[in-house]
């Protein structure tokens, strides 16, 4: 099974940098960490993070590879393109951003998003409830796919019932 999940960094991070950015990242990033932990046991998980110092980096890649590049901050059309690829080819999709970001990544291209969702993938949404509100979940639900939201308050990434019912799903999933 194929998982993806986009989150943003944090701003506490270890002072540790050989080491992955999963690890590199702490305080409300540890939700996100365990949750990718969790979810090793269900198949392939990549974790994609948009920092704001390193740009688009993946949750196994070494801090110490990207302190030295002169990289900057990814561009939006990047992440939008690899959530795009990850969309069409991945069986669970997690995106927990705030929502500046949600709201420029996915709501404006939500539809070209949802075209490219797998069939009776499941889906796990984290930003405002304005945010959340303002998505048409019908062609997610028109191709079987199963959703779980989190309307985000504060810092939070995601809470833990919507943390249980999205293990739930993706169990359900790896048994059909």
């Amino acid at each position: 099974m194929k998982i993806s999940i986009f989150a943003e960094d944090a701003g506490t991070t270890r002072e540790e940098t050989d080491i992955p950015f999963k690890e590199f990242y702490q305080g409300g990033f540890l939700t996100v960490s365990s949750l990718t932990d969790q979810l090793h046991e269900y198949g392939d998980v990549q974790l994609h993070i948009l920092s704001e110092r390193f740009g688009l980096v993946r949750g196994e890649e070494n801090v110490d590879e990207y302190l030295h590049r002169d990289q900057a901050a990814s561009e939006d059309e990047e992440v939008l393109s690899t959530i795009l690829e990850r969309a069409a080819d991945s069986d669970v999709v997690v995106i927990l951003l705030s929502s500046l970001k949600f709201d420029s990544l996915i709501l404006g291209y939500w539809e070209q998003i949802a075209d490219r969702a797998e069939s009776g993938s499941v889906w796990c949404l984290g930003a405002a409830r304005s945010s959340l509100d303002a998505i048409d979940f019908d062609p997610l639900r028109q191709k079987g796919c199963k959703i779980v939201t989190y309307q985000r308050v504060g810092v939070a990434r995601i809470g833990n019932e919507t943390r249980e019912e999205l293990l739930e799903q993706v169990e359900q999933r790896q048994l059909e």
